[in-house]
């Protein structure tokens, strides 16, 4: 894949609100710090699709939308308020690693030539 690595974020707490808004999902573990403790989590978390979102738009930014095929995300744990993401490039997709390391998103992106 010609993808080269880039950063996302720092994620920030106005953008995780804004995005809840605009697409309507007002789950408290995106809200609320005290909600999302008790759900065992350590603080609120972007919801998926703006990490997705955030993503692509660099993938995008790097190949064009028009050679854009297809992107399929899978989330394996949950992006913070603070997070920078550092995407790199994986055979036929991207990983997003949070600032420790972890991967936080695995996505297959389809291309045409």
């Amino acid at each position: 894949m010609e993808l080269k690595p880039f950063k996302v974020g720092p994620i920030n707490r106005l953008q995780i609100a804004r995005f809840g808004c605009a697409v309507r999902d007002f789950n408290p573990i995106h809200f609320d710090d005290e909600f999302a403790r008790s759900a065992g989590l350590p603080s609120v978390i972007a919801h998926g699709p703006l990490t997705a979102s955030l993503v692509l738009d660099g993938i995008v930014a790097q190949v064009g939308l028009d050679r854009l095929r297809g992107f399929e995300a899978r989330f394996t744990a949950p992006v913070l308020p603070g997070d920078e993401l550092e995407v790199v490039p994986t055979e036929g997709g991207v990983e997003a690693r949070n600032g420790q390391g972890q991967v936080v998103l695995v996505a297959k992106v389809h291309l045409r030539s």
